[in-house]
């Protein structure tokens, strides 16, 4: 099976179940912090794509890759200037 039809099943049913879990458990901070999260990764794509633009025309590349954006997502401006950095420098 391709892995885009397992995770096809599979979030879903991992979503119900956190729906369920948060339902009885009242624990509305981890869907907030799921939300954050997601927020900071799709403008993580949005932030890639247009660096990737604005280099393009110097002749860099900017991989828009999940290891770029995870990056991004979790360190913020320093995983910018950090996936920046690397790619100007190598």
């Amino acid at each position: 099976m391709s892995w885009l039809v397992i995770m096809s099943f599979c979030v879903p049913v991992v979503l119900l179940f956190l729906y369920i879990i948060i339902r009885h458990a009242k624990m509305g901070k981890i869907l907030e912090g799921m939300s954050v999260f997601w927020f900071r990764f799709a403008f993580a794509f949005l932030l890639l794509f247009i660096i990737h633009l604005g280099i393009g025309y110097a002749g860099y590349n900017v991989p828009i890759n999940l290891f770029s954006v995870f990056t991004i997502a979790i360190l913020g401006i320093p995983g910018v200037l950090g996936i920046t950095a690397l790619i100007i420098f190598l």
